[in-house]
């Protein structure tokens, strides 16, 4: 038996619609019935109501599992919020591994973030030798993912049969929130994006490929050991033009340089604190592209087996997949 937490999540979503077409029955943690209903419709699974925050709830729903996937997790590009993230990113994270513990599960695959590895520094390419740092992370969502993956490997060491993957940035099909991407992708389709970063990039892996490696993972992971995923690098400007080849529309005139984005996300943390609204661009993200973070998947294709596609073909579905959804 199998149980996910997060399992209504973009990646989580995949990680069922995977083991369904394995015919596999996956019991999954119902925090939200909305959220559940409209990203696993016509899916099978074993629901359990519960959070990751109430214990008796995750004991109940890992008796009797040999795997666990958890992949729940609050993402947010938000400053001054760190200890409501903490409350599901760290303290979540003890709850399953004390669960996990009690129940006698036999694997534990806990998904993190590259942003739990911090800032390597622009030129330097991520591997998983750097290791999970909270000082050098360059959002508070990725200070709570380093503290969570460092009581992760603290209890591999004490025994636990745990691995971690780290994906980059996420996109790709079944993105139903959406995601912040996905809303930036249906905003440059509508030609509702009034500029771009016209400076660094990122690297993004493919939702559903990240769902193949947690299974992989969860089979070949080795106690201890980290993987990070990525599918492949693209700078603002590549990504501009991606979009431009799978929509059929032009980017947008305006190329905003790292200043002015910096102080766009300066004023827009004011708007969003006084709004209540979650943030789209901060100070914190505009430093993000600047880092043209890259990383390195050679150890997840080596040790498990992992086979990204190609990031353009990601950019292309997703943006099918929106489009569709949206008719």
């Amino acid at each position: 038996m199998i149980a996910i937490t997060g399992a209504s999540g973009h990646v989580g979503n995949n990680l069922v619609r995977k083991l369904n077409e394995k015919g596999i029955k996956p019991r999954i943690l119902v925090h939200d019935p909305t959220t559940v209903k409209k990203a696993l419709e016509g899916l099978d699974f074993e629901a359990y109501k519960g959070d990751v925050n109430d214990i008796d709830s995750l004991n109940a729903m890992f008796e009797g599992v040999e795997t666990v996937l958890h992949c729940a997790a609050w993402i947010s590009i938000s400053p001054g919020i760190i200890d409501k993230l903490r409350k599901v990113n760290v303290e979540g994270v003890k709850n399953v591994l004390e669960a996990v513990k009690k129940n006698g599960v036999k694997k534990l695959v806990h998904v993190s973030s590259i942003e739990a590895l911090g800032d390597p520094g622009v030129g330097v390419v991520a591997t998983e030798e750097m290791g999970f740092n909270p000082e050098k992370a360059m959002l508070e969502y990725g200070v709570t993912k380093a503290e969570a993956s460092l009581i992760v490997q603290k209890a591999a060491k004490d025994g636990m049969n745990v691995c971690t993957v780290c994906p980059v940035g996420v996109i790709g099909p079944n993105d139903f929130k959406p995601s912040q991407m996905g809303t930036m992708i249906m905003d440059f389709y509508n030609g509702k994006l009034p500029a771009y970063p016209g400076y660094g990039g990122f690297d993004w892996v493919d939702s559903r490929d990240v769902a193949e490696a947690i299974l992989l993972a969860a089979e070949k992971g080795k106690r201890g050991e980290v993987y990070l995923l990525t599918g492949g690098h693209a700078t603002n400007d590549e990504m501009m033009g991606i979009l431009e080849d799978v929509t059929g529309k032009k980017r947008p005139k305006i190329a905003m340089p790292y200043w002015l984005m910096f102080s766009a996300g300066f004023f827009a943390e004011f708007y969003y604190k006084a709004s209540g609204k979650e943030a789209v661009i901060t100070r914190d993200s505009a430093r993000i592209l600047k880092s043209d973070l890259r990383a390195s998947s050679e150890k997840a294709k080596r040790e498990l087996g992992f086979d990204p596609r190609p990031i353009k073909e990601t950019f292309k579905d997703q943006f099918e997949w929106l489009k569709k959804s949206r008719a």
